[in-house]
């Protein structure tokens, strides 16, 4: 009896930890927040496949029904293949990734085809 005692107090709180979804972080940004600069070798590369920052932001405000002017880069790690980028739209952080010139949210698989 007190195993199962024992067992079910370690058990429940962990599964019920393991449950929660984690919640939409919000982003306050101040007036004069100023986005980090790409590289512009990176982005003269990208170019040839409309893989661009402004094609991302483009991508972005189609997805979420906003303006461009909305998304704003938090944090960007680029390089010619592949790329994640932390952005705030409306409030929210949200991030993405691009593999070649594909955009999508990072918890997305891009290559799945059983959509």
């Amino acid at each position: 009896m007190k195993k199962l005692l024992f067992t079910l107090v370690l058990a429940l709180p962990t599964l019920y930890f393991a449950q929660e979804k984690q919640k939409a972080k919000k982003c306050d940004l101040p007036t004069n927040y100023q986005e980090p600069k790409p590289d512009k070798k990176i982005q003269s590369f990208l170019k040839k496949v409309d893989a661009t920052i402004s094609d991302l932001r483009k991508h972005i405000a189609v997805e979420n029904d906003c303006d461009e002017k909305d998304v704003v880069f938090l944090r960007m790690s680029e390089q010619k293949g592949n790329g994640l980028y932390s952005v705030c739209i409306l409030g929210k952080e949200m991030k993405y990734k691009r593999m070649g010139s594909v955009f999508s949210k990072n918890y997305e698989n891009s290559f799945d085809s059983t959509k």
